[in-house]
């Protein structure tokens, strides 16, 4: 029986010594790509479950589909099963993506995509709002048979299950109630970054029981999301410190001349976040710019 399956059953006390790890943590799911796999710390629990939230157009299916992709090409089966796009539209979108290993269906019934599961080492069910099912239930009574089916299909075929999950068009709170969040084991989150340009987004961890939480940094281009050394890990800090502390950092820079490619190369950032805190600098009369475009040249003022 699966490890995911069991270990909540044993009730009775035991010395943590006496305990014996199964295998299964530590030969965890990984896609050999360090900007994807740091997502997930030691990489995929088989069996494990996730929720991947985001408003509408944010990227989720982008994501999650490249995600996928790198998966299957280190050799796991993976399928994508989509009940808001029709399988021509998706191979659509894997084709602008050069996705090409990950099957995918237009499935929404819980029965059968609790049956797929046993083929499949990974599945994404894209969305969860999407689900339907043969038995007579409404949405309420849908979403706790849906959870549980699921969940409990994942775990015993130790089959890795990401729901794909909607925001309300107030973009604050998810559609449905807040079950799912709780029943998974982790949740992530793909927003755009209020404070970077159009492109920038961050992905959040903001619970993980088999591994750790934070916030990831992106930018998301025609192609997919740009991983050539711009996936960062991002301590939990608020914005204004994290401001506060780079702004700092770039002022104690000993060459007389910065640049734009010398604070991505330095700090580790994507383009549009050190155009923002050079600009933040300038704005503070701190930096002035020479030039124009990316080579510019920025001077300290003090």
């Amino acid at each position: 029986m699966n490890v995911l399956t069991t270990q909540k059953q044993d009730t009775t006390f035991t010395r943590v010594s006496d305990i014996v790890i199964p295998n299964a943590f530590f030969n965890r799911m990984k896609t050999g790509i360090a900007q994807f796999d740091t997502l997930f710390g030691e990489g995929i629990l088989p069996g494990s479950t996730f929720t991947f939230t985001g408003s509408a157009g944010v990227g989720k299916t982008t994501v999650l589909l490249q995600l996928m992709e790198a998966f299957a090409t280190a050799g796991f089966d993976v399928g994508y099963a989509s009940g808001e796009e029709s399988s021509f539209q998706v191979a659509y979108t894997c084709k602008r993506l050069k996705v090409e290993k990950v099957s995918v269906a237009n499935i929404t019934d819980v029965d059968t995509l609790a049956k797929a599961m046993k083929t499949l080492d990974i599945l994404v069910v894209d969305s969860f709002q999407s689900m339907t099912t043969k038995v007579k239930l409404n949405q309420s009574e849908l979403e706790r048979y849906a959870v549980s089916k699921l969940i409990s299909a994942a775990k015993e075929n130790e089959c890795a299950l990401f729901f794909v999950c909607h925001f309300t068009k107030s973009g604050n709170q998810l559609k449905g109630s807040s079950l799912i969040p709780h029943a998974v084991d982790v949740n992530f989150m793909i927003t755009s970054d209020p404070d970077g340009e159009e492109t920038s987004r961050i992905i959040s961890v903001y619970k993980n029981r088999y591994g750790r939480t934070g916030d990831y940094t992106a930018t998301m281009t025609p192609y997919g999301l740009e991983l050539s050394g711009r996936v960062e890990v991002v301590q939990n800090v608020s914005k204004k410190n994290k401001k506060k502390n780079l702004s700092a950092e770039i002022l104690k820079l000993d060459p007389p001349n910065i640049t734009k490619k010398a604070i991505m190369e330095r700090f580790n950032l994507t383009s549009s976040q050190a155009y923002l805190a050079l600009k933040e600098l300038m704005d503070a009369g701190k930096l002035v710019r020479y030039g124009r475009g990316d080579s510019s040249v920025f001077k300290k003022t003090i």
